[in-house]
């Protein structure tokens, strides 16, 4: 009896409880629509910080159809634009109003993305050539640490001709002049590729990226580049691009010269953005302890170079009291920062990234000119909203996305800081101010890894576990040793004095190394993830948002979509079967979620962009030794069961015989004998070179015992960036 009590007992508690919280959720609910309109009143002076997420929601509508939309749509949607502001005029502001100017602001980020690629007028090659010459005049190029430069080259002719000349090219190559600058005309051979479609549906389209930098192709060259006489006058603009390029490499000349081998290539990247003679052990732990940002110019850069010079010019100044209480010295080091700073873009090689940081500085720049708050939301959503006009793509970059992410995180977190900290009664010590700039540094470096490690896992399938405690130990080396000695460099280089501040910023470098090296040691400090779906991360996004640009108690009702978006990877269905453009490589997932490879040695850029979309931190050595459960080769093909079931397999057939043979009991075959044509009728998915020259890399999946799969071609959709060629270059292209 006594146990039928208790249990009865429990019954009746649970029963309460549970009654308990359904009750409280349904007051939640009930509470809700009051709860949003009050954070819509409170918050109304902040709505307008939402316009560049609209328009760059507009953008991705663009990007993420399957076929060109054509000009006449951007003027369509535009026109939300002119309807909103008529309606505005008559209406007044009201909650249509703001409906209709967020849809007119989705209308005109799609329209200047249509609008942007309609404009570009990029040629590009859809055939991989055989041996050409070409002929053209070098634009930028970069030395490799395998020896090779990477040149960017306006083509001028290209011999035998070919159907479609690009007008700009990157090719790799071998053999290039010790003094070979821009500007310089060069002939070689070589052969050209179209642009590198993505690895894998879904995967990063290098290609696209370089296609709105306007390139058409990518190549090697066979044997040596000669110097040719120009076959025309470069016009203006060439010329003084030339001439600011010359500069650029002549500048990284002499940083490498006054340095180390080690310290050189990454002082040249911190003052002129040239990265590729950085050696692979470096950039590795640089990656692996999350200071890889810190190698490629960017907002950090801009900033500590622009606001750098303006502190020393206000410094300056209050040395000379007569000049500091009668003139307006403040503006006048904003107005010289910002002329430093497009001094410092131009340097640095100007690329889209450094372009982004220079917009957002010099936004900031400008906004003590005119006696406004130096970063604040407005600011950022302002220089967000500049970009995205000049560059819409920008909104799919994953250096825009992470660079915007970090800086809106760190100042609402700011905001929020600010409204609740109490002021110091009395001026705190010398140990209280060290302690409060350690954690100020930690917490700044917590919330940008928080803001931006989404977007990490993402786009790069990783996220460093020490990112935060490596950032804290380097950030003040870098600002307060390397980037103000290498300014001074720059200052003091014409006087020929530059070695002595470049020592300093080298000891400053090694120390950072070291760092680097020492936490990428650290047991797990790096974790694969696995593929990430866009879904994921627009609400992971859009929930950042929310909680970022309110201010009121309603901001954390973005928690909710961040958690959803979260969950969301969890429940990702990877592909059973992953299929290389050029079938040089095929991977099969087995029983236990494992990928087996087919190959080690071929196709391997793309099998290791496969591992890393996977989750899967194994080097390609590590996954052919492990393999149980995946092919089973002979002379005439190889066999592997998918996701461990015998009875569906997949063959990969590299002879007619074996084509033949075993194609009947296959679910997939892959014909890589490139000559079998005999129908088959037992597999539900026949792999041929031509399906591949057509589709692409191929992913397939086993859905209730039936193949299914889609392809390259499939995802990317028909797209001025992807022409009829989807053959993935990848490194062998000379990237």
């Amino acid at each position: 009896m006594g146990e039928a009590a208790e249990s009865s007992k429990a019954q009746t508690l649970l029963r309460r409880d549970w009654r308990d919280f359904v009750g409280w959720c349904l007051v939640l609910v009930a509470s809700l629509p009051a709860a949003v309109a009050a954070g819509w009143r409170a918050d109304a002076g902040r709505r307008v910080l939402f316009v560049p997420a609209l328009i760059g929601a507009g953008v991705g509508i663009y990007f993420a159809l399957p076929f060109e939309p054509p000009l006449w749509a951007a003027f369509v949607s535009a026109l939300a634009l002119v309807a909103w502001f008529a309606f505005r005029q008559t209406v007044g502001a009201s909650e249509l109003t703001a409906a209709l100017g967020a849809c007119a602001a989705i209308g005109a980020g799609f329209s200047l993305a249509i609008v942007r690629a309609q404009t570009n007028g990029v040629e590009i090659l859809r055939q991989e050539t055989r041996t050409v010459t070409i002929a053209g005049r070098v634009t930028d190029l970069e030395p490799t640490d395998r020896g090779r430069t990477r040149i960017l080259l306006a083509v001028y002719s290209i011999k035998p001709a070919v159907h479609e000349k690009p007008r700009q090219i990157r090719i790799s190559v071998g053999k290039a002049p010790v003094d070979l600058l821009p500007g310089d005309w060069i002939e070689l051979r070589g052969t050209l590729r179209p642009l590198p479609a993505p690895v894998a549906p879904g995967s990063f389209d290098f290609g696209r990226k370089l296609w709105f930098d306007g390139i058409g192709a990518v190549g090697f060259s066979l044997g040596s580049v000669d110097r040719i006489s120009p076959p025309r006058r470069d016009t203006l603009a060439e010329s003084v691009s030339g001439a600011i390029q010359s500069f650029r490499h002549a500048v990284s000349d002499r940083i490498r010269a006054a340095m180390s081998d080690r310290a050189g290539p990454i002082g040249a990247a911190f003052l002129t953005g040239e990265r590729g003679l950085i050696s692979d052990e470096d950039n590795q732990a640089m990656r692996d302890s999350s200071l890889a940002h810190l190698l490629s110019i960017s907002g950090l850069h801009m900033v500590l170079a622009g606001f750098g010079f303006f502190a020393a010019l206000r410094l300056i100044a209050a040395l000379i009291p007569r000049i500091a209480l009668n003139y307006p010295v403040k503006k006048w080091a904003a107005a010289a920062a910002l002329l430093a700073s497009f001094a410092y873009l131009l340097l640095s090689g100007a690329s889209v990234p450094t372009q982004r940081s220079f917009v957002m500085i010099a936004v900031a720049l400008i906004a003590i000119i005119f006696d406004r708050a130096a970063l604040n939301m407005r600011v950022v959503a302002i220089a967000a909203l500049l970009i995205l006009i000049l560059t819409p793509e920008s909104w799919i970059d994953p250096s825009f996305q992470m660079s915007f992410a970090a800086v809106v995180a760190l100042i609402a977190a700011y905001e929020w800081w600010n409204a609740r900290r109490i002021p110091d009664a009395e001026p705190p010590g010398i140990v209280v101010r060290a302690v409060r700039m350690i954690a100020a540094a930690a917490a700044t470096s917590l919330v940008a890894g928080l803001a931006t490690a989404p977007f990490a896992a993402f786009h790069f399938n990783r996220f460093a576990d020490y990112g935060v405690a490596a950032n804290v130990l380097v950030m003040p080396i870098v600002s307060f040793v390397i980037m103000p000695a290498g300014v001074l460099a720059l200052v003091l280089m014409p006087l020929g004095l530059e070695w002595l501040p470049l020592q300093a910023m080298e000891n400053g470098i090694d120390a950072m190394l070291a760092i680097a090296h020492w936490v990428a040691s650290w047991p797990g400090s790096t974790q694969a993830v696995g593929e990430w779906p866009i879904s994921a991360l627009a609400l992971v996004f859009a929930g950042g948002l929310w909680v970022a640009l309110w201010q009121s108690t309603w901001r954390w009702f973005g928690i909710a979509p961040i958690l959803v978006g979260l969950l969301i990877p969890l429940f990702v269905d990877p592909p059973d079967v992953i299929i290389a453009s050029d079938a040089d490589n095929v991977a099969v997932r087995d029983a236990g979620g494992k990928l087996h490879l087919l190959s080690s040695r071929r196709g391997r850029f793309d099998a290791e962009m496969w591992l890393r979309r996977d989750g899967d931190a194994r080097e390609i050595a590590e996954v052919k030794k492990e393999d149980e459960g995946g092919f089973t080769c002979d002379t005439l093909g190889c066999i592997a069961p998918i996701r461990g079931r015998s009875d569906k397999t997949i063959l990969v057939a590299q002879s007619v015989e074996a084509a033949v043979e075993d194609c009947a009991r296959a679910a997939i075959v892959v014909d890589t004998a490139r000559g079998w044509s005999k129908p088959c009728v037992g597999p539900q998915l026949i792999v041929t070179p031509r399906l591949l020259k057509e589709q692409g890399a191929i992913e397939a999946r086993l859905t209730d015992g039936h193949v299914e799969w889609t392809s390259v071609a499939r995802e990317r959709g028909d797209r001025p960036w992807a022409g009829n060629s989807t053959k993935s270059a990848g490194l062998n292209s000379g990237e």
